[in-house]
């Protein structure tokens, strides 16, 4: 937590239903951490994979081609 006392951060108001915040102080005390750096956890690993995914997603555009890369290319460029 002392990493923290030096970032700044704002704040955001969100609402949870009744379940999730049952489920949260759940881990909270389990885990014996505050519920905001629960949340600012879970929002990191969510955001980690989101940018993960994305990346991963592009990846994968090229897969359904049966054509190599650069003999479409020079088709492509035939037609200037």
């Amino acid at each position: 937590m002392a990493i923290l006392a030096d970032l700044t951060m704002g704040r955001i108001l969100i609402d949870l239903s009744d379940e999730v915040i049952q489920r949260l102080d759940n881990l909270k005390r389990l885990r014996n951490q505050p519920r905001a750096e629960l949340l600012r956890e879970a929002i990191e690993l969510y955001l980690d994979q989101q940018s993960t995914s994305v990346i991963r997603d592009a990846l994968g555009l090229w897969g359904n081609e049966k054509d190599d890369g650069l003999v479409y290319e020079r088709k492509l460029r035939e037609e200037w």
